[in-house]
């Protein structure tokens, strides 16, 4: 039979898939305050229909390390498969459904699916490639999505002038990724009961509980919720400073958000770099950041600030995600991958609640800017400081080894 290798086919779908998470909450975002109008007879309107905006994100935090298991036992490209007809199914409802409750439920399942799909090709893009191509394809992965969510948020809110149903619309898109997965997409070969890859991998539950795992994933909550900072609360800062109109606001985060896409490059080409360097530069960039958007008044000032943050933050998510992936037994990909996303999206739903705390002691968002600065400038340090000490900081995210197809 055969051989079969991944290429950037394979890569380029994959990443297709991976963009579901911003689309699941930016078609949404701009249409919230038509949807509590529609719905201003319902009691407490105003508070849930953002309740249904969050709801996936809460979902794929508690259901990613099931789907990472299930990826693991019955397979990814099923798994992959049946999580992108549920996500359309379900993300397009709302455009038939008048009732919020239902609608809520839906966004519950858009959740589940999204949970599934993230694992999924997630785990396959670490299978299909390793090294250098790997870190490629994990940046590609993050840049792209910080592209999609803006394009995605422009077009929701150009679909919601016109009726505020019509964004879901556009999940039953995602649909005609089906075909394209069954056509193209293969399921990795598994090892054999009892094996691993990787003779020199330690056995399957230290793999699972050891200290590194606990540290990435540990990290990954911090660099998710980091990561939803400047995006989700830009238009507050500047707000404070007294820019508040909207298309202004809109196309300020725009021009910040580049700033992932251009972090994400950069860590392509120096992934061999020890991953405790390229992590404390990461964060000290995020640090300098946190300082400009304090500093600088201006508008322009703002955008800046925003830029340089997302920089660090374009750096730090595949990095610490490739981190995370290399060295693990090969049949643990798939449920370490869901452990990941499940920590990313739980720092994606505390980041509103943290930032909130944090401006409330500080006195405002701009003071909150400040801290926040202080906080990654002192985190940054101390893994400077732990490249003395530890020596997996010193390793190189960039590890692992190529799988071949299922027979």
């Amino acid at each position: 039979m055969q051989t079969m290798t991944a290429d950037t086919r394979h890569g380029l779908l994959l990443v297709a898939a991976a963009w579901l998470a911003p689309i699941g909450s930016t078609l949404f975002a701009p249409v919230l305050p038509h949807m509590i109008e529609h719905f201003a007879a319902v009691p407490h309107a105003a508070l849930l229909a953002p309740l249904a905006l969050v709801t996936p994100a809460l979902f794929v935090a508690l259901l990613a390390p099931l789907a990472g298991l299930l990826t693991d036992r019955v397979g990814r490209r099923g798994v992959l498969v049946w999580a992108l007809g549920l996500y359309a199914a379900a993300g397009i409802a709302p455009f038939w459904l008048d009732n919020l409750y239902a609608i809520i439920a839906t966004r519950a399942i858009v959740g589940i699916a999204e949970a599934g799909v993230m694992t999924a090709s997630t785990a396959l893009i670490c299978d299909y490639f390793t090294g250098q191509r790997r870190a490629h394809w994990l940046s590609v992965q993050f840049g792209s999505a910080a592209l999609v969510a803006t394009v995605c948020f422009v077009l929701a809110g150009f679909l919601g002038n016109y009726n505020w149903r019509a964004p879901f619309l556009v999940y039953g898109a995602t649909a005609l990724l089906i075909p394209l997965i069954l056509a193209i997409i293969f399921e990795p070969a598994r090892a054999a009961p009892g094996k691993t890859a990787d003779p020199s991998s330690t056995d399957s539950i230290r793999s699972l509980i050891d200290l590194r795992l606990v540290g990435t994933l540990s990290a990954t909550v911090i660099c998710g919720a980091l990561f939803y900072i400047t995006p989700v609360h830009i238009s507050l800062v500047l707000n404070e400073r007294g820019y508040s109109d909207p298309s202004m606001l809109g196309l300020a985060s725009a021009m910040g958000s580049v700033g992932v896409v251009a972090g994400a490059a950069f860590f392509r080409f120096q992934s061999r770099r020890p991953v405790g360097a390229l992590l404390a530069g990461a964060v000290l960039t995020q640090a300098v950041g946190f300082a400009v958007l304090y500093s600088q008044s201006s508008l322009a000032g703002g955008v800046v600030g925003m830029f340089i943050n997302n920089v660090g933050c374009g750096i730090s998510l595949p990095l610490v995600l490739a981190f995370t992936m290399s060295r693990l037994p090969e049949g643990y990909r798939g449920r370490v991958s869901g452990l990941w996303t499940s920590m990313f999206f739980i720092g994606q739903f505390v980041c509103p609640i943290v930032v909130a705390g944090v401006a409330s002691l500080g006195g405002g968002m701009v003071a909150a800017m400040a801290i926040f600065a202080g906080f990654t400038a002192l985190c940054g340090l101390l893994l400077l400081a732990g490249l003395v000490f530890g020596r997996a900081l010193r390793e190189p995210a960039t590890t692992g080894s190529p799988v071949v197809p299922a027979h």
